[in-house]
């Protein structure tokens, strides 16, 4: 593996730097629902959820105003060491230039970790190891010599969270990457669930494609318990909920989550429970 894409893989679980921790506390009173994701896990798994919800949405904000994202571009691996790893760069167009940034990772079940040394960003957005050379600013992907690249391991439905913060602690951009979604399409709806925590006792549920301001229910179905929550579209057909698969007196079990409308019809099933974190 490539010493630049081992240093952004995971870090090293050392405390966070005082810049990103300044945009997390930004944000935190921007978004009350986030809290502060620099802390310990709550106890609350409620409050866990949102603080990951709120990350996903990237909704602008007082540290992020032009609602920026990290976007993450799949990479050919050629020799692969790890064929089930996946290879991205990172990219954040209109991200501003002549900063320097700290990027770290939040994993779930997981503390942020940040990658080691200064990150940098060319006129792309294309976030790299060092300042960008003239010739190096147009560049959509250098290699991984100069551009920052990782390789991610995960579970099906496991999302990894990246926060782009600046040095002066102004500025905090997150972005979310999910190697292999738990999805379900038809036409132009999507339904989507990622694991909010690693065995699965919670879940996010992102529905797309429904009619704004349609209300849904959500229907679960986990060891024959069943619950169909209301869930509202909002201006762009986007629906978000929270998922308790969970039931009283069993360990594990699979739940089926479903939406059932008029031209949207789609259902993923998630396993949870004791060893149901299986890392592809």
């Amino acid at each position: 593996m490539k010493a630049q894409t081992a240093r952004a893989q995971a870090g090293e679980a050392r405390p966070i730097k005082a810049p990103l921790f300044a945009c997390l506390a930004l944000v935190c009173l921007a978004l009350p629902a986030l809290n502060c994701v620099a802390q310990t896990a709550p106890d609350d798994p409620v409050t866990l959820l949102r603080r990951q919800i709120g990350l996903d949405n990237a909704a602008p904000n007082a540290a992020n105003p032009q609602g920026l994202r990290i976007q993450f571009q799949k990479v050919d691996k050629t020799h692969p060491a790890d064929a089930q790893a996946v290879r991205y760069r990172l990219l954040v167009p209109g991200v501003p230039q002549n900063q320097t940034y700290t990027l770290a990772v939040w994993r779930i079940g997981t503390q942020v970790v940040y990658t080691p040394g200064e990150v940098f960003a060319n006129a792309k957005g294309l976030l790299m190891w060092h300042q960008p050379k003239p010739k190096q600013q147009d560049k959509d992907s250098l290699g991984g010599a100069d551009e920052i690249e990782v390789d991610l391991k995960a579970a099906r439905g496991e999302p990894v969270r990246y926060m782009l913060a600046s040095a002066d602690g102004k500025l905090f951009i997150p972005g979310t990457v999910v190697p292999y979604p738990l999805e379900s399409g038809q036409s132009n709806c999507r339904l989507e669930a990622r694991l909010g925590m690693p065995d699965a006792q919670g879940l996010l549920v992102y529905i797309d494609g429904l009619a704004p301001g349609t209300a849904v229910p959500l229907e679960s179905e986990s060891q024959g318990e069943k619950h169909a929550p209301v869930v509202t579209a909002d201006a762009k057909g986007h629906a978000v909920a929270l998922v308790d698969p969970t039931v009283a007196g069993t360990n594990a079990g699979v739940v089926k989550i479903s939406v059932n409308t008029k031209g949207c019809s789609v259902s993923v099933e998630v396993p949870w429970g004791e060893g149901s974190y299986r890392p592809l």
